[in-house]
């Protein structure tokens, strides 16, 4: 068995978490660029990181049921962004691959916050959330796992650390995806990617069970 392979049957190991653990008063959700434009059309869109959109959709709905604040990234660039000079024009300003997944607004309960990077932990609305909120516990979902969830996972996390802050970062594995392309092996980088933020101390499950 090769290394993928090992890692692959570690991750169909994992617990499972309790919906209800979430309901403390001390937990937000983060979802992440869950936009047309990485799901369903433009040059980024990919079938395999639209398929998490249900699990999504389950957690927008129990944290709006139950009153956990969310936050949703949305992708969202201007036409002459430096980002294109590593990725392809995508999710420009005033177009619909840039506006959150329909379902997800159709469910609404959560606050939506443009980003011009793949990181959303730089923008100042999200530093505004995090210096303001008393969060012990965030979930992140959505994608792409390797990219923009990674990048904001690690930098919430060693920000953390610095700040002496004991604020566990939940993954539920069955809601984050990353896309396959020429270059871009989704199996390979979404298993590289969950188990560098694991080893960095991110807890991964294998989602969260609505019944428990």
């Amino acid at each position: 068995m090769n290394v993928l392979n090992m890692w692959q049957e570690q991750l169909s190991k994992l617990p499972a978490l309790g919906a209800q653990t979430l309901c403390d008063g001390k937990t937000a959700l983060v979802i992440v660029d869950m936009v047309n434009g990485f799901l369903t059309e433009g040059v980024l869109s990919s079938p395999r990181a639209a398929s998490v959109l249900p699990a999504v959709e389950r957690l927008l709905q129990f944290a709006k049921n139950n009153h956990i604040p969310a936050i949703a990234f949305a992708d969202c660039h201007a036409e002459d962004c430096i980002e294109f000079r590593s990725f392809p024009p995508h999710c420009i300003r005033g177009t619909h691959e840039s506006e959150i997944a329909p379902s997800l607004q159709q469910i609404g309960g959560y606050e939506l916050i443009e980003k011009n990077s793949t990181n959303g932990f730089l923008t100042p609305a999200f530093q505004d959330c995090l210096h303001r909120s008393a969060w012990e516990r965030v979930v992140v979902c959505g994608v792409c796992t390797d990219i923009c969830v990674m990048q904001f996972v690690l930098s919430l996390k060693t920000f953390c650390n610095q700040q002496n802050r004991g604020m566990e970062i939940v993954l539920p594995v069955n809601a984050v995806e990353t896309y396959d392309a020429p270059g871009h092996d989704a199996e390979f980088l979404q298993a590289a990617a969950l188990q560098i933020m694991q080893q960095a101390g991110v807890t991964l499950v294998k989602g969260v069970d609505h019944n428990g």
